[in-house]
């Protein structure tokens, strides 16, 4: 399996070779393994006598969960070996137990691990952010945090169903499903902002905040279509990738996906929502380039979807235009666009190393607009301090890192779309957020995942660990 003139196990073991070996059963299916757990069992079995030829001896095969190998048996890395020896010549039954043990987490414990510290703390600082602007509006100061309380239970049964439905099922049944209800979600917000456009009345169901038309439902009870769009395009563009693999990088494969995407992303602009539009777009092209399409193809397209975004933002300037120019001088915009940034730094600055204490920030009084969503890593920053801040950065780099490795680790091309596709989700949209919210890049609208007030954000943000820890199982 590993070609013509494979190294030899002893040699990928004295290189410390940490990638999987393919090996071939005795049914002639192929399973993956390390050189060094393969020979620590061998070893082990040969200084115990086993592996000596003895009359009337019979050796059962090994059974192998992720990895199977003859005369051990490994679950991930752990070899266990059992020889029956004179069964026939009526001789007592011998057993010999071997096994290595793989050091370090699993990367679906560190991704759980770390999705963990995040909405925990995403719970506290919401309510610290939020507790002013409650009261304010007359409701109790930890209302916003119970809220966001609540999103979280049901994010968690969300994610904990998601993790027992077998990869398959998702790719087969849901996939398909959850892209047509995502068109059809942003189909409706584009009819409510095509009825508004030309004077006509407004779906009841469609709700407008700050001239942006982005969320269904009710004042108590909304969702946001482009969060659900998010996790449903990964897992359609997976299941296209899997399906038409040995099309990658044929133009007739393109036509689909621009068709899909380009309807989608055209239906998210429209709700004035530029930076979830370039984040659709980024997922695509990680995608099709981790799925081996040409870079030249790539390349093309990122050049493509970026001299759209540039023509947006001349065309459709408004506020963009504002924020880019505010960006370059905070301080020479600090009543118009460049005020956020401004309240942002001050609220970094005042906190220093650890911060002023939780509940203590100034900023959240009214001084910083979007404390509890976009802008809550400043919360973080002035009450938690340097050390919180970088514990959410720590956080955030430990899920990628899981991801990554759970995408390594998956059996089949499907699994490894999927975790790479909602691993770039998460961690380019938390980059993005850290940026905005120290200077780095201008204002977006974006908030930070697991952390920020947000009910569908929130939900959809553990729906896809839930679909992630499915894949780690298939792996």
């Amino acid at each position: 399996p590993d070609g013509t003139n494979p190294s030899s196990l002893r040699t990928g073991w004295l290189a410390r070779d940490h990638g999987d070996r393919a090996f071939l059963d005795a049914d002639g299916c192929m399973h993956s393994a390390r050189p060094r757990a393969v020979l620590s069992g061998v070893h082990s079995l040969r200084r115990s006598g086993v592996s000596q030829r003895t009359s009337g001896s019979r050796t059962t095969g090994s059974r192998t969960s992720g990895s199977r190998t003859s005369g051990s048996r490994t679950s991930g890395s752990r070899t266990s070996s059992r020889t029956r020896s004179g069964a026939s010549s009526g001789r007592k039954l011998r057993a010999v137990e071997v096994e290595v043990v793989q050091v370090g987490p699993k990367p679906e414990h560190l991704l759980l691990g770390a999705t963990g510290l995040l909405c925990l703390l995403g719970i506290v600082m919401v309510y610290s952010a939020s507790s002013v602007a409650s009261v304010q509006k007359d409701n109790p100061n930890w209302s916003t945090g119970v809220r966001q309380l609540v999103w979280m239970v049901l994010g968690l049964a969300l994610g904990v169903v998601a993790s027992r439905i077998p990869l398959t099922f998702w790719r087969d049944r849901i996939a398909p499903v959850m892209i047509l209800v995502a068109l059809g979600l942003q189909a409706i917000l584009a009819l409510d902002i095509a009825l508004g456009a030309v004077g006509g009345p407004h779906l009841p169901f469609a709700l407008t905040k700050n001239g942006a038309t982005r969320w269904l439902g009710t004042e108590a009870f909304q969702v946001q279509p482009s969060d659900f769009a998010k996790l449903a395009l990964i897992l359609w563009l997976a299941r296209l990738l899997d399906k038409r693999s040995r099309e990658i990088g044929s133009r007739e494969l393109l036509h689909p996906i621009f068709a899909v995407t380009g309807a989608l992303a055209l239906m998210v602009l429209l709700g004035d929502d530029l930076g979830t539009t370039l984040l659709l777009g980024v997922i695509v092209i990680v995608m099709l380039f981790l799925a081996g399409a040409p870079l030249r193809q790539v390349g093309g397209i990122a050049a493509a979807a970026a001299s759209a975004a540039a023509l947006v933002i001349l065309v459709f300037g408004g506020f963009r235009v504002q924020r880019i120019a505010a960006y370059f001088n905070p301080s020479g915009h600090e009543t118009t666009g460049g005020y956020q940034l401004l309240q942002s730094q001050i609220g970094f600055a005042s906190g220093g190393l650890f911060g002023s204490g939780p509940g203590n920030s100034r900023a959240k009084w009214g001084y910083l607009p979007e404390a509890d969503t976009d802008f809550i890593l400043a919360i973080i920053g002035e009450e938690l301090g340097l050390l919180g801040s970088l514990l959410v950065l720590g956080a955030f780099v430990v899920f990628m890192f899981a991801g990554i490795r759970i995408a390594l680790r998956s059996r089949s091309q499907f699994g490894r779309l999927v975790a790479i596709g909602i691993t770039t989700w998460i961690g380019v949209q938390a980059m993005i957020n850290i940026m905005v919210t120290v200077g780095a890049l201008p204002t977006k609208g974006i908030t930070l995942p697991f952390v920020s007030y947000g009910g569908s954000s929130l939900m959809m943000c553990m729906l896809s660990v839930g679909v992630m820890v499915s894949v780690a199982r298939d792996s």
